[in-house]
């Protein structure tokens, strides 16, 4: 496997071919080494990140990278980058203890990037009083929703230009555990995955609000976990984390077109799916499988790598194309605006490997990126 490794983000190339204009930002936790197939936080204190970059045709813009405060623990989704690639918000739901390095405590902070200062800069941040696992912003730029799986708890943001402000304190279903959430392309309605309820909520968005109750709430699979539209196909998927436990777990199929959501198709990826994402185009499902190979060797049904695997929604049924081997403990999953070319973290590796989709195969798109000092835990796409 070819690599290049980093201390920071370099420049590196798409296909050519790839009509691309998107801001991808990228969470780097410092705290998070896995021994034995156990997390522990490693000695120093090298401080956690963000790093960001631009990718243009068959180009990358290495925006830079700025200090602020990350965590694995939770969904993916810990970086939110604004449509017009102007602002990022990133949340850290633990921190190390002050009284002890060598544990984690809470944390309840949200950075706001400034991402058109030269050098990047952090210009808010806000203690939102709760553990913040997940951020999303709306498509307008207006809104950003914060999700609080251990205190049951959402938070709306109102942004203006640079700055964000709390709107709303909600509890959407109580005993859910918001965990993560995703915008319909309007920006009109959100799905919220609510795995203590082992639900997912659609939501209206009112105003610059968000309005209780749910519109529907689904039944997906065990423990539903990320979510993401499909673009403008009528489509969002859902992956099942289910407990880790070896078995198989799924990917389910959503049909958001008509006034009530409802689940239509699952299809098993293996075990422990920690991400889902949809192609722009709204034909190819990502998931990022952990595969068990975040725990101990000696464990009943361990795997040395993670999994990626590619679905089709076709005929309104989610069809298995490519799967290959990756990273240990992976974490997020996406694709690039050309919709064949994706992407994987693993934290393991401290790595983010690009592969492309081609004649039902996944193949190497570049060399795989590492960092030397952070793993990366979590991303966010702006800029389309």
């Amino acid at each position: 496997m070819r690599r290049v490794v980093l201390a920071a983000i370099v420049l590196f190339f798409v296909p050519t071919g790839a009509c691309l204009g998107q801001v991808i930002g990228v969470a780097l936790d410092s705290k998070v080494v896995l021994v034995d197939g156990k997390p522990q936080v490693p000695a120093g204190k090298p401080a956690d990140a963000a790093a960001f970059f631009r990718f243009t045709d068959s180009r990358i813009e290495n925006l830079g990278k700025v200090a602020v405060p990350t965590s694995y623990l939770g969904p993916p989704s810990s970086v939110a980058v604004s449509a017009d690639g102007a602002l990022a918000l990133v949340t850290a739901s633990f921190r190390r203890d002050p009284a002890d390095p060598g544990k984690l405590v809470p944390d309840d902070r949200l950075s706001v990037i400034d991402l058109t200062a030269s050098p990047l800069r952090v210009v808010q941040t806000l203690h939102l009083g709760l553990s913040p696992s997940s951020v999303r912003i709306s498509p307008d730029g207006r809104i950003a929703l914060v999700m609080s799986n251990p205190d049951d708890r959402l938070i709306v943001l109102s942004i203006e230009g640079h700055h964000a402000s709390i709107v709303q304190r909600l509890t959407p279903l109580k005993g859910g555990g918001p965990h993560a959430a995703a915008f319909a392309v309007d920006g009109k309605r959100v799905l919220i995955t609510l795995p203590d309820a082992q639900k997912v909520g659609m939501y209206a968005i009112d105003h610059g609000r968000l309005r209780l109750p749910a519109i529907r709430e689904l039944t997906a699979g065990v423990t539903p976990f990320a979510v993401a539209f499909c673009g403008t196909s009528g489509y969002a998927v859902v992956n099942n984390f289910g407990s880790a436990s070896g078995d198989t777990d799924t990917v389910s199929l959503i049909d958001v077109s008509g006034a009530l959501p409802r689940v239509i198709d699952t299809a098993s990826v293996g075990p422990a799916p920690e991400d889902v994402a949809c192609s722009p185009d709204g034909r190819y499902v990502a998931a990022s499988v952990q595969n068990l190979s975040n725990r101990p060797a000696t464990a009943p049904f361990h795997a040395t790598q993670s999994k990626l695997v590619v679905l089709e929604i076709a005929g309104k049924r989610l069809r298995r194309v490519a799967e290959t081997s990756t990273g240990a403990w992976a974490e997020g999953a996406g694709f690039l605006d050309d919709s064949r070319t994706l992407f994987i973290q693993s934290i393991v590796d401290r790595s983010m490997a690009f592969y492309r989709i081609e004649g039902g195969q996944l193949v190497r798109a570049m060399p795989t990126q590492v960092f030397e000092h952070a793993a990366p835990v979590a991303y966010g796409i702006g800029g389309r």
